[in-house]
């Protein structure tokens, strides 16, 4: 950091601080000032700064100025000697240090030495002005034009250094963003050749499969459409389950019917226990009640089983007939494929179509659903079916009421049902 010191004659306290607020509205910094026999320092609106500029004596030793890059000191009863201070009973110095590393701009520099150079020539500081007659003294002038040239000369040395530096800074720069250009533009020319190679070979091996295509006529297609097709229907027979998806809707019905089951049996085997431990009450309201739960329970068992055989037989031959049609399919394929070449070759040999009559014929019954009808059973015939099982009648004593139920009285119940 370049010093600028400049050897005055020692002032009073008050006119060098009148220097330093000239310089205070262009710093940005606050003015502290030292005073010989005080450890700290004073501020400029300090009520004991005021008390030392009253008596307009030599007491401040040091005052400090800083801006940043820019600060201006003065120091008291101090004389430079090759760039060194060693003090001095008349002599004092003003020190304007620049810091490199944040240099401020020269019309701030040049206007901070014209403040102090006029101050001190207006004041008559400098020692030669002492010495001096009136006649006029360039010397202070040429001393601040030489001062001026050298900051000058240094900023532009340095402004100089710096478009050097930059422009060599942009033109490695510059270099380094075309070398990954073209290194970019070869890995994207090179990933095109790749690519487009890749493509050639697609098309060449779909032009090849177009080929084939074209080559196999309509027989050897239609012979690879069905052999795909009967394996399809194969590799579903081979696992003909329903979807997860039905199984889980019939898991409901299952749990209701087994707790149905479960409830019904229960009830029933607890009435009989209760009928069974009062055989004193031959026909008292426990035998009685007992009897009648005993019949409602058993009645429910019953029907909730024949509903959940009927539900589960009739499940089954939907199952079973799907199973059938599926291999009906398959057989209707093959006919119809057969029926299909049969055509062709009729009129590749005869010249002509094949007879309806012919054709009608081979191709019956091609694709028809002809399924058998499930019988449907009602609950009160699966119930009457669960309790006669192979037997002609059944007859049912309840309390002195006798109870017949025979193969007919089916037949009437289902109808009284249809009727509803």
């Amino acid at each position: 950091m370049p010093n600028h010191d400049t050897t005055i004659l020692t002032p009073s306290d008050r006119t060098i601080l009148q220097l330093f607020d000239e310089l205070d509205p262009q710093f940005e910094g606050s003015i502290q000032v030292q005073v010989a026999g005080l450890s700290g320092s004073l501020t400029r609106d300090s009520g004991l700064l005021n008390d030392i500029l009253d008596a307009d004596g030599s007491a401040i030793t040091s005052i400090t100025l800083k801006n940043g890059g820019l600060s201006a000191q003065y120091i008291a009863r101090h004389q430079v000697n090759s760039n060194n201070l060693i003090a001095h009973a008349f002599y004092s110095v003003i020190r304007l240090t620049i810091n490199d590393n944040n240099r401020p701009d020269d019309d701030f520099i040049v206007k901070t030495h014209t403040i102090v150079q006029r101050f001190l020539v207006e004041n008559s500081l400098l020692p030669a002005r002492q010495a001096l007659s009136n006649q006029d003294d360039l010397r202070p002038n040429v001393a601040l034009l030489s001062a001026i040239q050298s900051s000058a000369s240094d900023q532009i040395a340095r402004v100089n250094q710096f478009f050097a530096d930059l422009t060599e800074q942009f033109d490695t720069r510059n270099q380094d963003l075309e070398a990954k250009y073209n290194g970019r533009i070869e890995k994207l020319e090179e990933q095109f050749a790749a690519k487009d190679k890749a493509l050639q070979s697609e098309r060449e091996a779909l032009e090849a499969r177009q080929k084939e295509l074209d080559d196999r006529d309509n027989t050897h297609a239609r012979r690879a459409i069905r052999g795909e097709l009967i394996q399809t229907i194969q590799l579903r027979q081979k696992s003909f389950t329903i979807s997860p998806e039905t199984q889980q809707l019939r898991w409901p019905i299952h749990v209701v019917f087994v707790l149905l089951l479960i409830g019904t049996s229960i009830g029933a085997v607890w009435s009989l226990y209760v009928w069974g431990t009062n055989p004193n009450d031959a026909w008292g309201s426990v035998t009685v009640t007992s009897a009648l739960k005993t019949a409602v329970f058993t009645f429910g068992f019953l029907t909730s089983a024949g509903l959940y055989i009927s539900w589960m037989n009739r499940w089954f031959d939907k199952h079973a007939d799907a199973q059938f049609q599926t291999k009906q399919f398959e057989i209707d394929i093959n006919r119809a494929t057969w029926a299909v070449e049969a055509a062709l070759e009729w009129k590749n040999i005869q010249g002509e179509q094949m007879p309806d009559a012919l054709l009608t014929g081979i191709t019956k019954h091609l694709f028809e659903q002809a399924l058998g009808e499930v019988p449907e059973y009602s609950p009160l015939e699966a119930l009457a079916s669960s309790i006669l099982g192979s037997a002609s009648s059944l007859k049912m004593n309840l309390n002195g009421n006798e109870l017949s139920l025979d193969r007919k009285s089916i037949k009437q119940i289902k109808a009284a049902g249809d009727g509803r």
